[in-house]
């Protein structure tokens, strides 16, 4: 038996705050990702505007499980707009650095970046998307008629995720929170990506979509397929979304 997850457990706990790299005054780390030149951005549909299904959420939670398969099915940019928003959306800030979203984070600190494969969404080319959410907008991070399969070898082979209308992918960047907290940051950017999913479940349930979570993926694989930076960007939580039979209706 390894000592791995005790070693975590002891070495996240709450630290001496002088040794942290707020109180020592080292540059903030950046809230967001930057967007790369060149790279091609869309403004979302104002989710306020958008008519969800009214479920009450002790049926949501009630009538959820784990999904075997899905349907061939599409999602509209309005209905992504509002899953987006509803996982990490931005509210406001509410003092200099601190941001108000839709999700709780200790520190209020984020240290989450959504990516998302669109497979079937009315109005996107197949590709990797990254949301942005200050400006509630995403950017095509890479178009590619095979991410789908890509997506599939690298969450194990699950044959859900070549079915899935989208596919969404949570990246830690730990040191947003560590910044402030301490090695207790990352701790919490795994907590997060709970919240953040929780919403998603909730919300998709009301729109009529079924979500299947998954923390079973290639670490090396998902990193690639995303670009990430290995040493301070990690993957830490999948999730397809789509439709069962029983939710698709024909024209």
């Amino acid at each position: 038996m390894t000592t791995i997850g005790k070693e975590f457990m002891e070495r996240t706990r709450y630290p001496d705050y002088s040794t942290v790299d707020l109180v020592l005054r080292k540059p903030e780390p950046p809230h967001e990702l930057p967007v790369k030149e060149g790279q091609e951005i869309t403004r979302l549909p104002d989710p306020k505007r958008f008519k969800a299904g009214v479920i009450p959420v002790r049926k949501a939670i009630g009538t959820w499980e784990p999904v075997a398969f899905f349907s061939r099915s599409s999602v509209t940019l309005s209905e992504l707009s509002y899953l987006l928003w509803c996982m990490q959306g931005f509210r406001k800030t509410v003092a200099e650095t601190i941001q108000l979203r839709n999700i709780p984070s200790s520190g209020s600190r984020y240290p989450l970046e959504i990516f998302f494969v669109a497979n079937e969404v009315e109005g996107l080319e197949t590709g990797l998307y990254r949301y942005l959410p200050k400006s509630h907008s995403i950017v095509a991070e890479r178009i590619d008629s095979d991410l789908t399969m890509e997506m599939s070898t690298a969450s194990l082979n699950f044959k859900i995720m070549t079915r899935a209308a989208v596919a969404f992918l949570w990246v830690a960047v730990p040191y947003r929170s560590v910044w402030a907290l301490g090695n207790r940051g990352y701790r919490s950017a795994l907590i997060e990506a709970g919240h953040s999913c929780q919403n998603l479940i909730l919300a998709a349930e009301g729109l009529g979509f079924r979500v299947f979570p998954s923390d079973m993926f290639h670490d090396e694989l998902m990193t690639k397929l995303a670009d990430l930076d290995p040493e301070i960007q990690w993957p830490v939580y999948l999730a397809a979304l789509g439709k069962t039979e029983e939710n698709v209706t024909l024209a």
